[in-house]
């Protein structure tokens, strides 16, 4: 369609991200129907979700909006939204209508159930441009085959953005927000851990830039469970073995997401060792004693402090002094860090205030965020 780069590169962003906003497997399973009723804004809310997210990060603000109208029918809206949203909207019913078996059978019956839909569920443009291109087995191929850092690479839609730590932290805000406002139990995990980080490093010495640093690897530290299905992380019994087993997977993912992007490298080391012991018994990567780093230990007493003391699916949370009752056992078995621990136990009383603050404010974000959709 003859689009100017920027846009193109928009809705490949768009793409990638156009269903962070539906949280569970049976939320995503919904959208699996090439004709689902998104007659109703209701019916569409996990691109509301979608859009909320991106919305005020200003890189992605197009691609938030193309995210918001994905679902979106041409004979409701006209020409009145940005093309990239009609692209979204076609390729994305294309994608799902694609099954498990040999792709160039299934062509005439996808092109067929389109062309039904020109006018109505999509614009007669995109869909034009779409019946010239499906003529060729290369694009159909593509679609099912082609890696995605290839598609990047072939149509030059790679591009490094740099951010100083304060764009940084908008950016990371998001993720907090995708990570843990899928559920109400984790609302504020992540900026607890990160304001408790940010107090015990404090105590200890570290400078601006490092409290700056070990806030953003308290907000990241927990990116991983965006993999980890919602049943399990809200379950209210005991997990099954196989069930704690994907548990573990996210701090791994954690750190296989971080590492990928330049000038985090401390950050995820910080973040994603949180559940690293220094006996070796922690996980994933049985890292112990001296090759912990100061931030690594402090993260990992943050998570556990903020963890006993917030409401989980199986539990209440535990006071202040039950908590720390379970930390100094995990000292004394030399599994988290004593000096930390020390500057937990004397600063606990303002530390635990400045918890609750922080709970407060989570848990208002929390709940205006999902009124504004339900409305």
């Amino acid at each position: 369609m003859n689009l100017p780069w920027e846009e193109r590169r928009d809705i490949l962003i768009a793409s990638l991200l156009h269903d962070v906003g539906a949280l569970s497997i049976k939320e995503r399973l919904k959208y699996l129907e090439f004709e689902s009723d998104f007659e109703t804004k209701s019916s569409y809310g996990h691109a509301e979700i979608g859009y909320k997210l991106f919305r005020d990060f200003k890189p992605f603000l197009n691609p938030a909006l193309f995210i918001r109208y994905h679902h979106t029918y041409y004979k409701d809206i006209g020409e009145e939204l940005p093309l990239g949203a009609y692209i979204l909207h076609l390729a994305d019913r294309i994608a799902i209508s694609i099954r498990n078996e040999e792709v160039l059978k299934q062509r005439e019956g996808i092109i067929k159930r389109v062309v039904t839909q020109k006018n109505r569920m999509f614009h007669p443009d995109v869909v034009d441009v779409f019946l010239d291109m499906s003529r060729r087995e290369s694009f159909w191929f593509d679609g099912v085959y082609m890696p995605l850092d290839l598609l990047i690479k072939e149509n030059n839609l790679s591009a490094k953005v740099a951010l100083d730590l304060d764009e940084l932290l908008v950016l990371v805000l998001v993720f907090h927000t995708i990570i843990d406002f899928r559920s109400r139990f984790t609302a504020f995990h992540s900026c607890g851990v990160a304001g408790v980080a940010v107090e015990l490093a404090k105590n200890m010495g570290f400078s601006e830039s490092e409290l700056k640093f070990i806030e953003i690897a308290g907000y990241l530290h927990d990116v991983g469970k965006i993999a980890i299905p919602i049943e399990i992380l809200e379950k209210p019994d005991r997990l099954t073995e196989e069930e704690f087993n994907i548990i573990k997977l996210h701090v791994y993912y954690s750190y296989r997401i971080l590492e990928q992007i330049e000038g985090l490298e401390i950050i995820n080391e910080w973040g994603s060792f949180h559940h690293e012991r220094l006996d070796g018994s922690g996980y994933p990567f049985g890292i112990k004693g001296d090759s912990l780093s100061l931030g690594s230990r402090i993260m990992a007493i943050a998570d556990v402090f903020t963890a006993l003391i917030e409401d989980r699916p199986y539990r209440k949370g535990m006071s202040i002094d039950e908590a720390l009752d379970n930390i100094r056992n995990l000292v004394e078995a030399n599994k988290l860090d004593k000096c930390v621990f020390s500057v937990l136990e004397k600063n606990a009383i303002p530390i635990g205030e400045k918890l609750s603050h922080i709970k407060e404010i989570a848990l208002e974000r929390f709940l205006n965020f999902y009124s504004e959709i339900k409305e």
